[in-house]
């Protein structure tokens, strides 16, 4: 029981020492800081509040409404909080959540303590209980940790790593492959992502470990065994692999391989790459005892070291550190790193145990012990210099996710003074100055002062209020309508996930698995979308009609139609019924659905004319194209492309536009080129945008707005508008149209909406059609997963406006459903029902002892093996530099 126990030493320190940093920040639960910043904010937390939907009956795992219009909430599970401690949400109020991430990292980072200490107590019998929990708290204050606590799931990762590795033990050593299976499985369940890179470490460590520090005599078993074991957590893991991978592989995310491997420098951004390295000064200190005294350490121990440099390569060389992160990354540029820490970290366990063997002292030279003290007080001094005289230079990371050489010097400095300080205990002990206690106790505080200053550096640092998106989660039920709408807002006025997370429907959505087909619509659509990210701001009153855009969220105070009805508002943000809208399904006639099956190649405005007499069947024209009137200094063209250039390159002009309004009209500019997912297009900043000579947009198109630009509703009025040209521009889409009110409202008022409403996984309710020719236009993006039935009989999806669906009605009144399915999850289900079968029948089949009767595989076992290890190899780290300098 006493040695169990010593288990809990290691997370029990890291919960000490991080409520120690929590308690001097002032974060929850001291006060109402948070740690939450970047991708925690604007993915993990909304998605978590999603969760809790699901979890409460309120929303569904698979058909989700509140992201993208309509998706597959399993991909996103899988991807960003499939983790156990996210069940832990049913019992947090939403309004705690940032407050809550404080405790969620925490006890994620205390697994990652007792995972490590366990393995470490597995494999090092020889390793003392300090020096056990001392290695371990490394670990969980490693720089993986620190720089990637906000993609939490990452640290699920993290403390599964240790018991993966057990398991490739057991099953090299003893032939056992359960605990292999059952690791690898709960790694692939808990992030699919970080699985691939997983993957390449399985190949490579199996690979050199077979080819130089096997027994010869279980070789080809170990391989065989190996790739039974493999293949059918493959099998177990369908389920989760299968239909997040199509779902990835539909996104907008993937890209161009090749170009990916040529842009950039050979030599990666060690300001930030590297650093996540420093942060685990012991390692180098290993590294050096290693060097000089590998001869006395045991042969496996050159394994350690081998990986270890294996997976250091890629945190130097750029091309090979884009392949293992899939070929390409944004930011977070050493998501694989805490293989290579943990590698490291096992080496200085390999130093520490073999030490242990060799010192026997029970007592210390009294020179020693104060040489050693003195080591662990430079560490204090450098620690306390830096945090009070350089803070804000090396708290850089988390501003602006990377760091910078002025960072990066300070870093290395700390980390050479740590590293040597390391050393100096190391060689203390090593030549039997330090007896076992004290070299432990010094060990212990060098770790409590590295682990102060990394959380210093990386979670105090990022301390925000975590009440600061009250007045937003306060927003959430406060819409008291049961038919089927969206909600969105007018502007970007906080992290677009967080409009799902609410509980109301909406196209917003931001992750890696935004689907391509649905964010190239909404861009031809009008609506504003970035990178990976598609806000629900932008758009017309024509598009906001026919994708059910039933209520919009405004800044309080923001100047809009009076006759729209205020629904709640607090003291920062007010819900409004837009004019005008239409529920998410309604009766559309068409002699030739095909005729609108895709949107035209044309500018922006003119598409809304197009969707405009495609929907609504008729040939009155809702929009008025407008010509400039002025042109000052710019010489402009149009035609299949628009440009705008300045004529005596003085970089100042405008154009200017005087619209006399008749009736009631809405005006939109538009400025747009290419459908892309850059993080910055060429034409953002362009133009500045004033009505009546009042400014309405700033710096347009931006990654907050290049949507259709609403410039207002007039009536009988003529209307200036001056478009001020920044820079010179050659685009496809330009120029200002006026919505006409009046036409929208007729055409919305003869239109026969669907009475729809979503039950889990199906949309259902009823639709009236006057003819044959008519079908139920439903605004959520086809994709395949997708059936439907008319009046119990299953009918075709066409696919209309390029990404929306159109089914077709039988005359009079229609009973409908549309049920939704993952693409790919019946087939991974079974998939992985087999795989369960199999697991139990070859565990039974290995418990009788029958491996003999397979021992004819492996032969071909190996031949396999040895092809994907090269071709692993190859591809990871001579392809991606062969490409680099082909360039």
């Amino acid at each position: 029981m006493k040695k169990n126990g010593s288990l809990l030493l290691a997370p029990a320190s890291v919960m000490v020492i991080m409520l120690s940093v929590f308690f001097v920040s002032r974060m929850f639960p001291f006060g109402y800081n948070t740690l939450s910043w970047c991708d925690m904010d604007q993915q993990v937390i909304p998605f978590l509040m999603d969760f809790k939907d699901i979890l409460s009956g309120k929303a569904n795992m698979f058909l989700n409404m509140q992201n993208a219009g309509g998706m597959s909430f399993w991909g996103v599970f899988l991807f960003f909080i499939s983790s156990p401690f996210s069940f832990l949400v049913a019992f947090v109020n939403k309004a705690d959540f940032y407050l809550f991430m404080n405790i969620l990292v925490l006890l994620k980072m205390m697994a990652c303590a007792f995972t490590a200490s366990l393995f470490f107590r597995f494999r090092f019998k020889k390793l003392g209980v300090l020096q056990n929990t001392a290695i371990s708290v490394m670990y969980a204050f490693c720089g993986y940790a620190m720089f990637y606590y906000q993609n939490h799931v990452w640290l699920d990762v993290m403390y599964l790593f240790p018991i993966l590795l057990i398991g490739l033990i057991k099953l090299a050593d003893e032939g056992k492959i359960l605990w292999y299976v059952l690791s690898f499985s709960a790694i692939l369940t808990v992030n699919f992502y970080l699985s691939y890179m997983v993957s390449i470490f399985l190949v490579l460590a199996s690979g050199v470990y077979v080819c130089f520090f096997a027994k010869k005599g279980t070789r080809r078993k170990n391989i065989l065994l190996l790739g039974v074991s493999t293949l059918i957590t493959a099998l177990i893991t369908a389920v989760v692999w299968l239909p997040s991978l199509m779902q990835y592989t539909a996104s907008a995310r993937t890209s161009d391989l090749f170009t990916s491997l040529r842009v950039g420098g050979l030599i990666s951004r060690l300001d930030t790459t590297f650093t996540v390295i420093l942060c685990s000064g012991a390692i180098f200190a290993a590294l050096i005892v290693y060097l000089f005294f590998a001869k006395r350490l045991p042969p496996n121990t050159n394994f350690v070291f081998f990986l270890f440099i294996l997976t250091m390569i890629p945190v130097f060389i750029e091309p090979i550190n884009k392949m293992w992160q899939t070929g390409n990354y944004q930011a977070f540029p050493v998501r694989y790193g805490y293989i290579t820490i943990f590698f490291g970290l096992i080496l200085l366990a390999a130093v520490l145990s073999e030490i242990n063997q060799e010192n026997r002292l029970t007592s210390s030279s009294p020179l020693a012990v104060f040489g050693g003290m003195l080591a662990v007080s430079a560490v204090f001094l450098a620690e306390c210099l830096i945090f009070y005289k350089e803070y804000d230079v090396v708290r850089i990371y988390t501003e602006t996710l990377w760091g910078n050489s002025a960072s990066f010097r300070l870093l290395l400095l700390f980390s050479l003074v740590a590293g040597l300080a390391y050393l100096v205990l190391l060689l203390l002990y090593q030549f039997r100055l330090l007896g076992k206690t004290a070299f432990s106790v010094l060990l212990c505080i060098m770790v409590v002062l590295e682990c102060v200053f990394n959380s210093g550096v990386y979670v105090a640092s990022a301390a925000n209020n975590g009440k600061t998106e009250a007045a937003v989660i306060d927003l959430s039920g406060r819409i008291g309508d049961d038919s089927l709408y969206r909600v969105k807002s007018e502007e970007k006025y906080f992290d677009v996930n967080l409009m799902g997370s609410l509980g109301y429907h909406t196209l917003s959505h931001y992750t890696s698995l935004t689907g391509e087909n649905f964010m190239y619509t909404m861009k031809k659509l009008g609506y504003s979308s970035y990178w990976m990210e598609v806000n629900s701001n932008g758009g017309t009153k024509l598009t906001d009609a026919i994708m059910g855009n039933r209520y919009t969220i405004l800044r309080r105070g923001t100047s809009f139609s009076k006759e729209q009805k205020v629904f709640y508002q607090n003291e920062k943000y007010e819900i409004r019924e837009k004019e005008d809208t239409l529920p998410v399904g309604f009766v559309v006639h068409s002699d030739d659905i095909q005729a609108f099956s895709t949107l035209p190649d044309t500018t922006r405005l003119n598409i809304q004319q197009f969707v405009f007499e495609s929907l609504f069947h008729t040939q009155d024209k809702l929009f008025t194209y407008y010509e400039p009137t002025l042109l000052n200094n710019i010489a402009y063209t149009a035609g299949e492309r628009y440009s705008l250039t300045f004529p005596d390159n003085s970089a100042e002009g405008s154009v200017v536009y005087r619209i006399p309004v008749q009736g009631t009209e809405t005006l939109y500019f538009d400025c747009f080129d290419r459908l892309s997912n850059s993080l910055i297009e060429h034409i953002n900043s362009s133009f500045n945008i004033l009505i009546n000579g009042m400014t309405v947009q700033d710096d347009y198109p931006n990654q907050s707005s290049n949507g259709l630009l609403n410039l207002g509703t007039f009536r009988d009025q003529t209307v200036e508008v001056e478009i001020q040209v920044l820079k010179e521009v050659d685009v496809k889409s330009f120029g200002i149209a006026g919505l006409k009110d009046d036409v929208l409202k007729k055409a919305v008022s003869g239109t026969a909406a669907a009475q729809l409403k979503q039950s889990g996984n199906r949309i259902t309710g009823t639709a009236d059609a006057a003819d044959d020719q008519s079908y139920l236009f439903l605004p959520i993006t086809d994709g395949r997963g997708y059936t439907a039935t008319v009046n119990g009989k299953k009918t075709d999806i066409n696919c209309v406006l390029d990404s929306m669906m159109a089914i077709r009605l039988d005359k009079g009144k229609n009973e409908i459903s549309v049920s939704y399915i993952p693409p790919g999850f019946s087939l991974g289900s079974c998939l992985s029902a087999a795989g369960i079968a199999a697991l139990i029948l070859f565990l039974i089949f290995l418990r009788k002892g029958l491996y003999r009767k397979i021992r004819f595989l492996e032969l071909p076992a190996v031949f396999l093996f040895t092809v994907l290890f090269i071709g692993v190899f190859v591809a990871v780290y001579i392809f991606p530099v062969v490409i680099y300098y082909w360039r």
